[in-house]
């Protein structure tokens, strides 16, 4: 009998050492609201809501990891499918397709005609953001219901249409301050090394003392306009200790370790706690 209680006290130390190294960093997500410019009319301002991603260190050690999400000047990427059909023109191969569709398309006419015929309101959404392998990140939705019962069903146009509003708010709001376009590019070896980690992609990563929280704080005003109610949670429970890198059709995903520590900072992997939060528009 004492064998049988010493060895159920040993089971339950083991678990909440586990619990405890579980927690080491904590992730809390919550929505707050904040004054701007109206996107339709930049002369308005207006209230508009935040999504707040607070990064805590619980831990005795000095930490970095990947983050969550690129930080483009607090606008999310939406991961999308369609493609646009365009004909051909020349100047797609010279400055590349991407480049080409935000110089041509009509952005305030597309965002006016999805505000105006909106079939979302009530719509219920889960927006997934990913904890990223590679060099970017993308937010997803999907319908609530497909997302808990596992049976997929990415809502493609709702997602287009946030992207297209997030690209003008980009544009126009912001004035494309964020020049860089590594987040589209998958890692390379030389990304990864201490110095370039320093210096090149620190943005790419969460550096916190011990006991230090940070934030990030994105803007929803994409939401508000096509309406419904979203339910946001971040897609993974468990930071990776490497990340993948380039790779070539047909063959397997190469990855690369980090570096175990930049200058004070250990690399976190392992779990972490987190939340969901939900806002109505």
């Amino acid at each position: 009998m004492k064998t049988k209680h010493k060895l159920l006290s040993l089971i339950l130390i083991l678990s909440s050492v586990s619990l405890l190294h579980s927690q080491d960093i904590s992730i809390n997500l919550s929505i707050r609201w904040n004054e701007g410019p109206y996107i339709l009319n930049t002369d308005s301002i207006v209230k508009h809501s935040e999504l707040v991603v607070s990064y805590t260190n619980n831990s005795d050690n000095n930490l970095y990891f990947r983050k969550f999400s690129y930080y483009r000047e607090g606008i999310p990427d939406f991961l999308w499918g369609a493609m646009e059909t365009m004909a051909f023109d020349p100047e797609m191969l010279e400055i590349g397709y991407h480049e080409y569709r935000k110089k041509h398309r009509d952005y305030r006419n597309h965002i006016e005609t999805a505000v105006k015929n909106n079939p979302n309101k009530n719509d219920r959404f889960v927006v997934a953001i990913d904890l990223p392998y590679t060099n970017y990140a993308d937010w997803f939705i999907v319908d609530e219901e497909s997302w808990y019962d596992k049976s997929g069903g990415c809502p493609d146009i709702i997602n287009r249409n946030l992207q297209y509003i997030n690209e003008y708010l980009s544009d126009t709001i912001y004035g494309n301050n964020d020049e860089r376009n590594d987040y589209i590019t998958p890692f390379k070896a030389k990304d990864i090394t201490k110095r370039a980690i320093k210096t090149k992609t620190t943005h790419q990563f969460m550096f916190l003392k011990a006991g230090e929280t940070k934030e990030d704080v994105y803007n929803l005003t994409c939401f508000d306009l096509v309406k419904g109610t979203y339910t946001f949670i971040l897609n993974g429970n468990e930071f990776k200790s490497q990340v993948l890198t380039e790779w070539r059709l047909g063959e397997p995903d190469k990855f690369l370790p980090l570096p175990k520590k930049v200058g004070k900072y250990k690399l976190y992997s392992g779990k972490f706690t987190s939340n969901s939060v939900t806002v109505s528009f």
